[in-house]
């Protein structure tokens, strides 16, 4: 032993005594009977693991050393230098351990060593150059001479560790006679000896140094010269290897003469484990094998049984006994090894998997249970690899959706399943759910399944502190409202300690599939969060995905729960390709998240081809390659490669024993040419429904019911089926899992696969189906009754429905059928899944007799007018038609039409506004509130206020929130239609906007507090805002907050919240009443109200915007609103953000062509006026005079309506606008100008008594401007410093910068050169700490040409063109 450039270097025989010695085999079960210890050692997975280790690197030794030899770089063959076929390589094979540090002397993983041979007796620098570089690769560029030096002896090596090896080398002479132009069967049957001799090397391994029996006892033999026989021998040897006939090793080596005349015998025990079990009373021997004789000696088998006794695995000796069988350069066995580079394949898969290729098999198992198939898959890798990049993107913060793509029976849910392991061992949450063609009629149940997984596994955990933190933050994000999540997944209830099955009381929502959205956007949100893993959503089956499912999923991938927070969120689902089109749900959302920017990794799976169907085999029968390639040819062809008739014909195969396991081989055999000769169909389908036929008739019976429901069934529910069909399932369904076309988990039966489904499904005749799902349903009705569950009614439903009208016998089903679908539809309502109660309803309908209205009028009505209000959420406005006029001409009065008109009036607001207000006027005049055209005159308007103001002053606030509740069910449609018309006056008769909200106030005071007062009230206190009544404004928005907590008031709580907002900045700090914005963004979304959700957030950007926050946060901010508005398709509400957006980017100094373009969306009155305002203000800040002028005359022209909402951009207007006036008016001296900035300043001074913190700091530069007009020079001075001050400690940094720099023209326009320069230079300094780099660039070329030119104020422009003109 000794130790090279940290090798340490040992020969064979040695390193296997110190390898066995250095084993503690004191634990081993068979030692406490007095196994012998070496005997234990050699079988332990220690030694095996390093032997092989050994093995396998000799065999890639010859291997690429054969590779130089017929190959060489230049291309001509020449001097080999393969080692010389011999019996004795076991003594010159050295064996390399790990390094003294514990590292592997070679790079990276062990299965890319490459050992290449050299000649002991030559220096490595003798060999050619292509060699000497491989050569280097495995024992590095070291002289002869220097490895000699660095010899040592054992006692210098501290205890080395002889199981860890990294290599070995052979170094055994190889033949430099030899003839370059030698034959191709020379190469073949050199190929042959050698692997026989790496054989025999090898049983000297594994046996712990023995040597084969048949070398140890040789036959008797003439006497002769040891010596002289043994140099005639390695002459023979020499001259036989250049011959151009194959070696006949029997005739003309006599060095094998000492084998004897035994013969090769394989015998096989039976055994349960690897170790120690063999029964020598059970072995039988193999067939013997040819044997060559001469006159002077003869060769035979060598006999692998030694091994076999000494425990090792039968794989490996087998894998010995074939490489002996090419002894003499021929083939002695069906299963020899032809190339030595399949020898360095099987020791490779021994190493990588040994549980699979090297342990022995449990052949009294597999006798029992025949062959079983894992869901393990291959050839995948690359797809595989594919999703996995998805996944780790994806939760990096790229939001990406993968979708496994292929025909029926290709793996896609087995690579799927497999990603799911790859996700747990990540430490991330997996979350799954199967589409079902036959289960869509219940309300979500795939995603209720895969978030319901996640609700369990955190109840089975009990009081963990991982539950308990989950459970809170749910409760803190999800409030009151996680009781509609509850409904639709059952476990959450459990998880936040909230009993779901009281009643809830608060049942207002705008629109409640847009408040489950946002609630289930929430809980990806908090899991996420709380948990600090990314969740992972898998949904197979997606072409039976039911559009409300895919519109969750939609959401989840686009849009965040809360506005202020990321999450890691990861989908990929699979579908068959070959059954969607176009127009399928899940093509369109796929379609909708690529225009926003989300990435879709696609993956598609074809069927395998034969290497695939080979390895597949190899690995499910524990065998070598090359051994299952015929068989694998056969499957191959019978299959086409699809995967899952390949799983079932192997299985059927299996039971039919044309693969089985053999006790005498301990490993499996099969058949053929009687595999060969079997009849397949082409179609897997055909060929499952062939195997299901051939079943008991109760099985498939049994088998017939359970695909009536779907995939799979919980077997609680098949037992009560099972009573009322008084038929046996569950015995039967047991035999059908016996025999693998079910699975039993989790309390469920299921098909194993969705062929499986089908092919039962369809043995019942088309015509027949109806009536046995109809007659299913019927049986399931009494339980529904009975149980009052959920579940079991939309079952019934759902097979009452497949079955149709046409099943119907006893006419007085009809009615009941038909209420069972109503009751059906509402508890789908009330899951937020308008699509499923839309069908319920519609099937309910096509149930009902002819005459109906008049016969079943209750019903009839119910029927149609929920199936109205399901219609807009689906987008069916035909249907809405359709029903609306049933409902109008039928109705027996008015008040039974109302429900009709007001979701028509809610529908037409969306796409036809003038309408809408229209027939929402007309109702309201039959409902007694009638609106004239003298009413909206401003004198009667302001009558109308004085009689409310008057109608109030008798009410305390106290009394205002404790009033009556309004019970007149046709002034609780009234309510509704003026909230309703609230926000439709603003866009289309702003002027109608007092009389609705007066109107409101009037009913509530007269009849009561409905859910739709709070808007009245806050409306109110807005409408008294605008017309300078501040205190009484804020105090009536305040009473509208408040009166949120009444019942039903949820639904209107994201727009008293907003409108309220907009009131409470004329009295409170703007940067903090500005994030009250954001509570009525998060109200708005929990009652599926987008509208005010996307109004409150865009009034947030612009609170932040005006309050003075850094440009970075509000352009980032303004990206993330752009973003959410874009994604719920509110296009009209993103004209009203573009050019907010535009200012901000040119303030901080984008380029012309980085400016959002102008949308032609919601042009309004408001809208010009918006955008007349902002380019005002950017050509003031930018002191563009001749375009500022201008913008101000067209933004003047556009008087804002006197009724318009007053809100923090109401301020920003009056100061802007009237400073632009001041700057005017000193221009051109006309008197107008100075009109218009006078009566801004009056009203900013107004505003300044209720609110010093928000205006203080406008109206001092407002009135210092104003001095500086009238040539008040010691008043302005005074004025400019206090506004400067007052900005700056209200934090309004950008106001503070603006202060600063109307300070510095002031002087320089009254000739105070350099108190004009410390002016302008501090604000330089604000503009830039703002985050306005683009001003602040252009404010210094000003002070830069103005400190030498002394140029007046008005000279600095602009590069931006703001009106696209030049």
């Amino acid at each position: 032993l000794y130790e090279e450039h940290n090798r340490t270097m040992i020969s064979l025989g040695e390193w296997i005594n110190s390898a066995l010695k250095s084993i503690d085999t004191s634990e081993e079960p068979l030692s406490a009977f007095g196994a012998n210890p070496r005997t234990l050692a050699l079988s332990s997975d220690a030694f095996l693991s390093a032997a092989l280790t050994v093995a396998r690197s000799l065999a890639d030794q010859i291997c690429r050393a054969q590779e130089v030899e017929k190959y060489p770089n230049n291309g001509t063959p020449r001097q080999p230098y393969l080692p010389t076929p011999a019996s004795d390589w076991a003594d010159s094979v050295t064996v390399y351990l790990s390094s003294s540090d514990g590292n592997f002397f070679f790079d990276g993983d062990h299965r890319d060593l490459q050992p290449l041979p050299f000649s002991s007796d030559k220096d490595p620098s003798d060999h050619p150059k292509e060699l000497q570089d491989m050569l280097e690769s495995v024992i590095g560029n070291v002289p002869h001479s220097e490895k000699e030096n660095n010899s040592q002896d054992m006692s210098s090596n501290n205890n080395p560790n002889y199981l860890s090896v990294s290599s070995a080398m052979l170094t055994s002479p190889s033949n430099n006679n030899s003839d370059n132009g030698r034959c191709d069967s020379q190469f073949e049957g050199d190929d042959m000896q050698r692997i026989y001799s790496l054989g025999l090397l090898f049983y000297e391994l594994f046996s712990g140094g023995e040597r084969p029996a048949e070398f140890n006892n040789p036959p008797t033999v003439p006497k002769s010269d040891t010596k002289h026989e043994l140099d005639e021998v390695d002459q023979d040897l020499h001259s036989l290897h250049n011959q151009s006939e194959p070696i006949d090793l029997a005739n003309n080596l006599n060095i094998f003469d000492d084998f004897g005349d035994a013969e090769l015998k394989f015998s096989f025990g039976v055994s349960n484990g690897r170790k120690h079990d063999v029964d020598s009373s059970r072995e039988q021997s193999k067939k013997k094998k040819p044997m060559k004789r001469t006159g002077t000696g003869q060769i035979c088998s060598i006999s692998v049984e030694p091994l076999k006794s000494k425990g090792l695995p039968w794989s490996l000796c087998n894998l010995i006994g074939n490489m002996l069988d090419c002894a003499n350069g021929d083939l002695c066995g069906d299963e020899s090894y032809r190339h030595m580079s399949d020898v360095a394949s099987d020791l490779q898969r021994m190493l990588d998997k040994p549980r699979t290729y090297l342990d022995d098999l449990d052949l009294a198992k597999l006798a029992v249970s025949g062959l079983q198939l894992n869901e393990t898959i291959f050839g995948r890798e690359a797809e595989f690899a594919s999703l996995r990049g998805a996944y780790d993107r994806s939760i990096s913060g790229e939001s990406e959706l993968a979708i496994i793509s292929g025909t029926s029976g290709t793996g896609k849910s087995v690579l799927a399943h497999r990603m799911g392991s790859f996700v747990n061992t990540r430490g991330g949450i997996f979350l799954s759910g199967k589409f079902d063609q036959l289960q869509q009629a219940t309300p979500f149940s795939t995603l209720a399944a895969a978030f319901n997984q996640y609700c369990d596994m955190l109840i089975s955990e009990g009081d963990t502190s991982r539950s308990k933190k989950v459970g809170a933050e749910l409760n803190r994000a999800l409030g009151k409202e996680s009781f509609h999540l509850s409904r639709v997944i059952p476990s959450l209830s459990a998880v936040i300690n909230q009993d779901v099955s009281q009643p809830h009381l608060d049942e207002g929502c705008v629109d409640a599939q847009k408040r489950l959205l946002y609630l289930l956007c929430q809980f990806v949100d908090v899991i996420s969060s709380s948990s600090g893993a990314p969740v992972t959503l898998f949904l197979d089956d997606l072409q039976w995905a039911d559009a409300a499912s895919i519109e969750v999923i939609h959401q989840l991938l686009l849009i965040s729960g809360s506005l202020n927070k990321s999450k890691q969120f990861f989908f990929f689902g699979c579908v068959r390709e070959e059954e969607v089109n176009g127009n399928h749900p899940f093509l369109r959302m796929v379609s909708s998240v690529c225009q926003f920017g989300k990435h879709v990794t696609t993956i598609p799976l074809s069927c395998m081809d034969e290497g695939m169907v080979n390895t597949l085999i190899s690995d499910v029968l524990r065998l070598s390659p090359r051994l299952t390639r015929s068989l694998a040819n056969i499957v191959y062809h019978k299959t086409n490669g699809n995967q899952l008739f390949f799983s079932q014909l192997m299985i059927s195969l299996s039971k039919d024993g044309l693969i089985r396991p053999s006790l005498s081989r301990r490993r499996w055999e099969w058949d053929e040419e009687k595999i060969q000769s079997r009849k397949l169909p082409d179609d897997v389908a055909k060929f499952i429904t062939g195997n299901i036929g051939r079943m008991p008739a109760n099985v498939r019976m049994a088998l017939s019911v359970l695909s009536c429901f779907g995939a799979s069934a919980k077997i609680t529910f098949l037992k009560a089926l099972e009573t009322q069909l008084a038929i046996s399932l569950i015995e039967s369904m047991e035999e059908a899992a016996a025999e693998g076309v079910l699975d039993k988990t989790n309390g469920s039966y299921s098909f194993g696969h969705d062929r499986m489904q089908e092919a039962a499904y369809n043995m019942m005749r088309p015509e027949d189906r109806c009536l046995f799902h109809f007659k299913y349903g019927m049986a399931l009705v009494a339980c529904t009754i009975e149980s009052n569950d959920d579940g079991m009614l939309f079952t019934a439903t759902n097979q009452l429905n497949l079955g149709g009208p046409q099943a119907i016998k006893d006419a007085q089903h009809s009615a009941l059928i038909a209420n069972l679908n109503f009751t059906a539809g509402k508890k789908a309502m009330e899951m937020s899944d308008f699509r499923t109660a839309y069908n319920f309803f519609d099937n309910g309908i096509s149930f009902l007799r002819k005459g109906h209205w008049r016969t079943e009028y209750d019903l009839s009505l119910k029927l149609f007018v929920n199936a109205a209000k399901c219609a807009p959420f689906i987008g069916n406005i035909v249907s809405l038609k359709y029903l609306s006029q049933q409902v109008l001409s039928f109705g027996n009065s008015f008040e039974d039409k109302l429900e009709v008109l007001y979701i028509t009036v809610s529908a037409l607001a969306r796409i036809e506004t003038h309408q809408a207000v229209e027939k929402a006027i007309s109702v309201l005049s039959h409902l007694g509130e009638v609106f004239s055209e003298s009413h909206s005159e401003p004198g009667n308007i302001r009558l109308l206020i004085e009689q409310t103001k008057f109608m109030l002053s008798e009410y305390t606030d106290e009394r205002l929130l404790n009033h009556k509740s309004m019970e007149d069910p046709s002034k609780i449609m009234a309510m509704k239609f003026l909230a309703r018309l609230e926000l439709l006056v603003q866009l289309t008769s702003p002027s109608w906007q007092p009389i609705v909200t007066i109107k409101m106030v009037h009913i509530s005071l007269s009849h009561g507090i409905s859910p739709m007062s709070p808007i009245g009230f806050t409306y109110y206190g807005m409408l008294l805002t605008k017309l300078g009544d501040i205190r009484d404004g804020c105090r009536y928005a305040r009473i509208g907050r408040k009166l949120l907590h009444r019942p039903g008031a949820k639904e209107v709580a994201g727009e008293v919240i907003s409108i309220g907002t907009h009131v409470l900045c004329f009295v409170e700090p703007a940067q903090c009443v500005n994030e009250s914005h954001l509570q009525a963004y998060a109200a708005a979304m929990s009652s599926g109200d987008m509208r005010n959700a996307i109004l409150s957030v865009s009034a947030y950007g612009f609170g932040l915007f005006w309050a003075g926050e850094k440009l970075s946060v509000v352009r980032e901010k303004f990206a993330e609103i752009r973003s959410t508005i874009e994604k719920q398709n509110r296009l009209f509400w993103l004209s009203h953000q573009i050019p907010v957006e535009r200012t901000i980017l040119i303030l901080i100094g984008a380029d012309e062509s980085q400016l959002p373009e102008q949308s032609t969306h919601g042009e309004t009155i408001r809208y010009s006026r918006t955008t007349c305002f902002h380019k005002l203000y950017i050509s003031f800040m930018f002191r563009q005079y001749e375009l500022m002028r201008a913008s101000a005359e067209d933004y003047f022209s556009k008087e804002d309506n006197v009724w318009a909402l007053s809100t923090m951009a109401n301020t920003a207007r009056a100061f802007y606008s009237g400073l632009v006036a001041y700057w005017v008016y000193r221009k051109s001296n006309d008197r107008k100008w100075a009109r218009r900035a006078s009566k801004e300043t009056a009203l900013m001074k107004k505003w300044a008594d209720f609110n010093e913190w928000n205006i203080q700091n406008k109206l001092h530069l407002m009135e210092a401007e104003e001095a500086f007009c009238f040539e008040d020079i010691a008043r302005a001075k005074s004025l400019y410093e206090k506004a400067i001050s007052s900005a700056r400690e209200h934090r309004f940094s950008n106001e503070e910068a603006l202060a600063c720099e109307l300070a510095g023209y002031f002087f320089m326009e009254i000739g105070h050169k350099y108190i004009s320069l410390k002016y302008l230079l501090q604000a330089h300094e604000k503009y830039n700490d703002w985050g306005a780099t683009g001003k602040a660039n252009e404010l210094h070329k000003f002070i830069m040409s103005s400190m030498d030119e002394c140029q007046p104020a008005s000279g600095l422009e602009s590069k931006h063109n703001l009106n696209n003109t030049p």
